[in-house]
């Protein structure tokens, strides 16, 4: 051999070590981060990770990531015996196969099998490969730097996690869910040789699609199975026997709003798991949906529900719209602003109180004018009737509008507002275009601000986010609403069914077996109604109305909202536990008619005082007297026949019937059954004072002022209604009733 032949050799071999050297340096060089980029669908799951909604990938479908332990063994024993039964025993790239592949499609003479490992699947499902044999090529060399980087667990997760098997699903935890509605590590071996079936063509063999082809195809991998040892005969048989029972996922849309709100918010995760419960959800919407038919008679087409468990603020149900399905039903009631009419009220006496202002302190409930850019304003009560002199703890707890207009006058609408703003409420208006009407609701809320600060009430005063994702960030110190203590007076007033008595009765929906805090609203117009309560551990909030502000039919916070807002309530809570003291406080004697320190015949009450400090004494009661009405008070006094001295000493002296008026004319309905038109006898004198009432001459039962008592008619006619002490008559009107059956 010649110099020049030599020098050929050598380079050749050069060449050879060099090439040999490049192909082993190349396939240990780290893999491309860009294959294993994320591309999982989000999906929102309930706090028990049922799911609510799946948002796909765009060109990518739908696709769930899962873990190899989450998934049956017999999936695994499918797709190797079906794709790479020598999976394990070869570099990513598996010579034997390749000849086999080539023999059979030859014998076959056309292509039956592909000889492609799952390495080399793989691969290609991490990357797209140029087309033509130059792509086999890249492919191949690709399944061999799987094989020398990963292992053969994570070469079949990212295979099982990247694979289409039809129907827009990635993956075979988006598979065994759309295809089986089942999670991958429950698929029985029959669903699992199915979807395995599925990957040689997906789009036609999908039992959707073709019903006859995947079982065929299934049996196909059974056999496999079957001839590679991952199956005995028997179990072979019975699967081949199981007929394939395609069953649609159970993808809850009971919730669009709250997982329209979760995913606005923008966790990052690719599963969300939130505080949302599902089957209380559903159980709230069926209630909603109830509430809404009983009124459907009354132009009622919507209502919205919000439930958050307390203290950890989690949102547990969210009921946007109680009809979905109607034509505002992806309108979200939660987050619409509106006006909350006396809901309000709570929130400004726990400002006052900040400010000094005692539950016990009295408030004048009289007509009342108040000058205003639009003229002369003079608020009323919803019955159009004046109480008088009230404390506080009733005037709030009855929703007696007049002294709330008195409180914000005291407390300043711009200090007031500037309140709501601080911890999120928004106003269009200034405080001198809001003016006193804030007092009674001009300020569009929303049910989810109403929420946060009901919460702060429930619990220090301080309002913060509500949560809907578990862990997402650092819990928010929150911004100071009200002191603990206001917090704590005002659920005081709104848990005190004996307060609320003179404005709504007794026995209402807003009055549970258990402690419970509420507060209802009416809009004006009869536009929006709300409920919005609590107990230690649970919070309800409720909107009634329509979604495009049409007027309901004289539907009350009372009547439309409570109802809803109290079955929610009873759904979460059976034995409340009593709400905790005014921390700071102390009960003190009171005298009800003025609020100072009682005198000899005042009457009395109890109500909280910071520790140390008892009322101012009694600036009404004059000796050998009673009581020496304030000037402001003298008209009322006249307008309901109360003498100077009337109230002194609690006793029957100045006791007498507020309603009916004398001759007062009622009808009855004879479309409606008795027992829903009952007369609401009233009687004015010392406060709480106790009688009995007699209709005809017949006892009815015992009366007690500020406690209306429902009176049903015996019948057409004249009847005559009594006040009645020690068996005489103290207090006598006449009222004429009409109609009737």
């Amino acid at each position: 051999m010649g110099p020049r032949s030599s020098s050929v050799g050598k380079a050749a071999l050069l060449a050879l070590i060099l090439g040999a050297g490049a192909l082993v340096v190349g396939v240990l060089l780290p893999l491309p981060p860009a294959w294993f980029a994320p591309v999982e669908s989000r999906r929102v799951e309930d706090r028990r990770g049922r799911v609510l909604a799946e948002r796909v990938v765009p060109e990518r479908g739908r696709q769930v990531w899962v873990e190899l332990d989450e998934v049956a063994p017999h999936v695994l024993q499918a797709l190797v015996a079906s794709e790479d039964h020598r999976f394990g025993h070869h570099p990513g790239v598996d010579p034997v196969g390749l000849v086999r592949a080539a023999a059979a499609n030859l014998r076959a003479g056309r292509v039956v099998e592909g000889g492609s490992t799952l390495h080399q699947q793989t691969a290609r499902l991490l990357a797209p490969r140029p087309p033509g044999w130059w792509g086999k090529g890249v492919e191949a060399w690709r399944a061999v730097r799987l094989w020398a980087h990963l292992s053969d667990a994570e070469v079949l997760t990212w295979y099982l996690n990247r694979a289409y098997f039809g129907r827009g699903s990635y993956g075979i935890a988006a598979a065994a869910r759309r295809t089986f509605d089942e999670a991958p590590g429950a698929l029985s071996l029959s669903e699992a040789a199915t979807l395995v079936g599925l990957l040689p063509a997906p789009s036609r063999l999908h039992p959707a699609v073709d019903a006859e082809a995947s079982r065929a195809a299934r049996d196909r991998v059974l056999d496999r199975m079957e001839r590679y040892g991952a199956l005995d005969p028997l179990e072979a048989s019975r699967a081949r026997a199981e007929p394939i029972e395609l069953r649609a996922p159970r993808v809850d849309d009971l919730a669009p709003q709250f997982v329209a709100r979760v995913l606005a918010d923008d966790p990052g995760q690719a599963v969300v798991t939130t505080t949302l419960d599902l089957d209380l959800q559903r159980r709230v919407t069926a209630l909603a949906q109830g509430q809404v038919a009983s009124l459907a008679g009354r132009d009622v087409t919507q209502a919205a529900v919000l439930v958050v468990s307390l203290p950890d603020l989690q949102v547990r149900a969210w009921v946007g719209a109680a009809d979905a399905s109607a034509a505002d039903g992806q309108v979200d009631g939660v987050t619409a602003r509106r006006s909350p009419g006396s809901t309000l009220k709570p929130l400004l006496y726990a400002a006052a109180f900040d400010e000094g202002l005692a539950p016990s302190d009295v408030l004048f409930d009289v007509e009342s004018r108040y000058a205003t850019t639009h003229g002369a304003w003079t608020p009323e009560n919803y019955d159009r009737r004046f109480a008088g002199p009230v404390s506080a703890r009733t005037a709030l707890a009855s929703s007696l509008n007049v002294p709330a207009v008195r409180v914000l006058e005291r407390l300043g609408v711009a200090s007031f507002q500037g309140r709501l703003e601080a911890v999120g409420f928004r106003a269009r208006r200034t405080a001198t275009s809001l003016g006193l009407g804030l007092s009674l609701g001009d300020l569009e809320v929303s049910l989810l601000e109403l929420a946060s600060a009901y919460a702060a009430l429930a619990t220090d005063g301080r309002v913060r986010p509500l949560v809907f994702v578990p862990g997402s960030g650092t819990p928010a110190p929150g911004v100071p609403l009200v002191t603990p203590r206001s917090a704590a007076l005002v659920t005081d007033i709104l848990a005190d069914p004996s307060a609320r008595a003179p404005g709504f009765g007794r026995w209402g929906p807003l009055e549970r077996p258990y402690p419970a805090a509420a507060k209802t609203g009416t809009s004006t117009g009869f536009r929006d109604n709300w409920a919005v309560g609590y107990t230690r551990s649970w919070l309800v909030a409720v909107w009634v109305g329509n979604f495009d502000g049409r007027p309901m039919s004289e539907v009350s916070g009372v009547t439309g909202a409570a109802p809803l807002w109290a079955q929610v309530l009873d759904l979460v809570e059976t034995d409340a536990e009593p709400f905790s003291d005014p921390p700071g406080s102390e009960r003190r004697e009171v005298c009800t008619l003025s609020g100072g320190a009682p005198g000899p015949s005042c009457p009395r009450a109890t109500d909280w005082f910071p520790a140390g400090r008892g009322p101012a004494p009694c600036a009404w009661h004059v000796a050998g007297c009673g009581v020496a009405w304030p000037a402001e008070l003298a008209g009322w006094a006249r307008d309901e026949g109360l003498p100077a001295c009337a109230l002194a000493g609690g006793g029957s002296e100045g006791l007498a019937v507020r309603w009916p008026d004398e001759g007062a004319v009622v009808w009855i309905d004879p479309r409606l059954p008795a027992e829903e038109q009952q007369l609401p006898l009233s009687a004015v004198g010392p406060s709480g004072a106790s009688f009995r009432w007699r209709v005809d001459g017949q006892d009815v039962g015992d009366g007690q002022v500020g406690v209306r008592f429902p009176w049903t008619s015996t019948g057409p006619g004249e009847h005559v209604v009594e006040i009645v002490v020690d068996g005489a008559p103290v207090g006598r009107r006449t009222v004429v009733v009409r109609g009737g059956p």
